[in-house]
């Protein structure tokens, strides 16, 4: 590897928006390394998209600091520096608020929250050694109401709060923005929201104002731009498809 190829960082890499997101980025020439807890995964990836070639592996949870500096120092070994790092990891489950435990609670703002903070603040010295960026995957549920997924939406809305924060810190060094989807049609998300029903996905595309829903390779589009963008930090880029049509009509009324 040329010591000026840039370099990134994707967590969550495994499956869905964070596979494409990795891809994307090894398409527009970054050397790319994947990190998620599932080593097989990680390595069917790999071996899935020849664009990643001898990408880097790092199965680390992000929870877990002790993983993460393990995952940073074989990262620098390998490289040396960090240009781009996409928090991506995250995760979720469907229940109402009265029947969710407090552990439940916790898990989910542990793997959505502390996660990113636990990775961005073990990689910051890897990513300041040229003024990189990180790219916070965020989600429409941190800005509107998220029914029977309210620690999902609450780590997500906090996840804004700590970008913006982050970005007044770190700035001008290092950039933080956060990229965040709305309805996306990933093979998880065509299973457990839409019970793989084509009647339903349909009527969920008619919800967004450009009629369709996202793809996995919408995100990866926006969070290669945002890694970019220079002159963008502690900004929020939607990834939603628009105005849900269902609100535009009521308002016309």
């Amino acid at each position: 590897m040329q010591k000026t190829q840039q370099t990134a960082l994707v967590t969550g890499a495994s499956q869905g928006i964070g596979e494409v997101i990795a891809v994307h980025l090894a398409r527009a020439g970054f050397a790319v390394a994947l990190l998620a807890r599932s080593e097989a995964k990680l390595v069917g990836v790999r071996s899935r998209w020849p664009e990643l070639g001898d990408a880097l592996i790092l199965s680390a949870d992000v929870r877990q600091s002790d993983q993460i500096e393990r995952a940073a120092a074989l990262l620098e070994e390998r490289f040396g520096h960090l240009d781009v790092l996409v928090n991506n990891a995250g995760g979720s489950f469907q229940a109402p608020a009265r029947q969710l435990s407090p552990n439940g609670f916790l898990q989910v703002v542990a793997i959505n929250l502390v996660g990113p903070f636990v990775v961005s603040r073990t990689f910051l010295p890897l990513l300041e050694k040229r003024g990189g960026s990180i790219v916070n995957i965020g989600s429409t549920a941190g800005r509107d109401m998220a029914p029977n997924m309210v620690a999902y939406g609450a780590s997500k809305a906090g996840l804004v709060n700590m970008t913006r924060s982050l970005a007044a810190e770190w700035g001008p060094t290092v950039r933080v923005n956060c990229v965040a989807p709305g309805p996306i049609l990933t093979p998880a998300a065509r299973q457990v929201l839409y019970e793989d029903d084509p009647g339903r996905i349909a009527a969920a595309a008619e919800t967004r104002s450009v009629g369709r829903l996202g793809t996995p390779e919408d995100v990866a589009e926006a969070v290669l731009w945002m890694a970019r963008a220079s002159y963008v930090n502690g900004s929020v880029l939607y990834v939603d498809g628009g105005p849900d049509v269902r609100s535009v009509t009521q308002a016309g009324r």
